[in-house]
């Protein structure tokens, strides 16, 4: 590869025209983009110039180009790939390191350089309609600090990080949004959220106007957990000890969690003889039922028989008594317009669950001494760029509890 420095003809402090001498050449080894999946090496041959003017303090210099910054490890274009492929395809910043022959810390920094100017350039939130947000575990707790969140807020339209910000509280979303320009925030006619109650008061004085929607991810989460938990319940009532192998609940536990349409024939013969064996009082059972009807009324086709399924699953909580059911009743009572408003947006916050795992990755790679805002905001800069992220499918929130 030919690299095109300056000729060095002029002196860069007096000036003088063509008044450069050659001096000789000095090789300089830089990282490149990769060829068939190995690191490339560019060894460059730069030249350096002499001023022959006696009173000029240059001395010497050697010639510089656009596509390597001075002592630079890698090409610019090398770096900018770096940034992409951590924003755009998903890679950690470890694995982008590897792939390019450099330190974890020469690829975070090529991340952090090239993808700040993504995340100041104002038009980046331009178009922004539908707002999705969540909060995720970024570092787990160690003797010295506490498990770290971070709040990821995600264009829904386009399937696009916007910004990631420290926390999961109601001041972490309505700082941020105070930050953004009014109009901006006109804008946004639909939030999509998990139902937590910091977020939804931290929309308030700024997105007052918006539909809050809560989507069927986070309420079959919900349905997944009370299942989860009625069972270890019951585990311990009938046989006085946690889970173990070769136990029936213990054998169906992720049955349980599983779409009744995608069971299987012999899926479901293995679900209902570990009911029938483990669950002498129905409650498992029952808790199953509560979340197929919350589901359904996710399906239904309209707005007035989604009303209808959802009163179904309040009555067969309430008759089913069982402590689970009753607060998971409860719960959805308490976000019951969040819920059926999924009817009249069909806005889904799938996406920024798919954000969400992307975001824990990054994280996952995070040494030495980076913290958690530098990596967030060196993710969150290169994810802004284009990249694209796909909406989990609904068979990974029956599975996510």
């Amino acid at each position: 590869m030919a690299l095109r420095g300056d000729d060095g003809r002029g002196c860069r402090l007096c000036r003088v025209r063509d008044a450069a001498v050659g001096h000789g050449r000095r090789r300089v080894k830089v990282r490149d983009l990769p060829m068939a999946g190995r690191p490339v090496v560019l060894v460059w041959a730069k030249r350096v110039w002499r001023c022959p003017e006696p009173d000029c303090a240059t001395k010497t210099w050697t010639e510089t180009t656009e596509a390597i910054r001075a002592r630079g490890e890698l090409s610019e274009r090398a770096r900018t790939e770096m940034c992409r492929r951590v924003g755009e395809e998903g890679d950690s910043v470890a694995e982008v390191a590897r792939a390019f022959g450099v330190g974890w810390h020469t690829a975070m920094a090529a991340v952090r350089d090239h993808g700040t100017p993504l995340v100041d350039d104002p038009q980046r939130l331009d178009g922004i309609g539908a707002l999705g947000l969540d909060e995720t575990k970024f570092l787990a707790a160690t003797p010295t600090h506490r498990t770290e969140y971070v709040t990821g807020f995600v264009d829904l339209d386009r399937a696009r990080l916007v910004d990631v910000v420290p926390g999961r509280s109601a001041k972490a979303v309505q700082d941020w949004l105070g930050g953004r320009p009014q109009e901006w925030l006109t804008g946004i006619d639909v939030v999509a959220l998990d139902p937590f109650r910091g977020y939804a008061n931290g929309l308030l004085a700024h997105l007052g106007h918006a539909t809050v929607v809560v989507d069927h991810f986070h309420a079959v989460r919900l349905a997944n957990k009370a299942i989860d938990d009625v069972r270890r319940r019951t585990q311990n009532d009938t046989l006085g000890h946690r889970g173990r192998k070769g136990d029936p609940l213990y054998g169906i536990r992720r049955l349980l969690l599983v779409g009744d349409e995608r069971l299987g024939d012999r899926g479901r013969e293995r679900m209902l003889a570990g009911l029938a064996a483990g669950d002498p009082d129905g409650e498992v059972g029952a808790a199953v039922l509560a979340k197929e009807l919350l589901r359904e009324t996710y399906a239904a086709a309209d707005l007035a028989v989604a009303r209808r399924r959802l009163t179904l699953f309040y009555q067969w909580c309430a008759e089913a008594e069982v402590p689970e059911l009753t607060r998971l009743a409860t719960t959805i009572s308490d976000w019951q317009d969040e819920v059926l408003a999924y009817h009249t947006t069909g806005l889904s916050n799938g996406p920024t669950e798919a954000v969400n795992l992307l975001i824990e990755r990054s994280a996952a790679s995070a040494t030495g001494s980076a913290t958690s805002t530098t990596i967030a905001s060196g993710y969150c800069s290169a994810a802004a760029s284009n990249g694209t992220l796909s909406e989990p499918h609904e068979s990974e929130a029956a599975n996510h509890a």
